[in-house]
């Protein structure tokens, strides 16, 4: 399998960013890399289109963002998770674990 359609990324985009943050705040080159290495190299974001998705989330009240200095380093931008995010990820996962069912058993029927 190559790289995830776009499409699919996208339609995504919110519950992986939300599934990142529920394991603590990151800042977003972080929460790309971390992307990057758990689907082995197959959804890679860039920059440029991961922050206009945590500024909408942020709108939303799933996610809050603040300035952090880490040991002399440039100021990042980190994102915690709120409890709207939480509410949010929880009603995801069980849509997608629904449709991930659906899928499964009408893949089933081919064999």
């Amino acid at each position: 399998m190559g790289k995830v359609s776009k499409e699919l990324v996208g339609a995504s985009a919110i519950k992986i960013i939300l599934s990142v943050l529920v394991h603590g705040d990151n800042y977003g080159y972080e929460i790309l890399q971390k992307v990057k290495e758990l689907s082995g190299g197959k959804i890679k974001w860039n920059e440029g289109s991961i922050y206009p998705v945590l500024k909408k989330m942020e709108g939303n009240g799933m996610i809050k963002s603040y300035w952090k200095v880490q040991d002399n380093e440039r100021p990042r931008k980190y994102y915690t998770l709120l409890d709207q995010g939480k509410a949010e990820l929880q009603m995801e996962k069980e849509e997608w674990n629904m449709v991930h069912s659906m899928l499964t058993k009408l893949w089933n029927l081919q064999s």
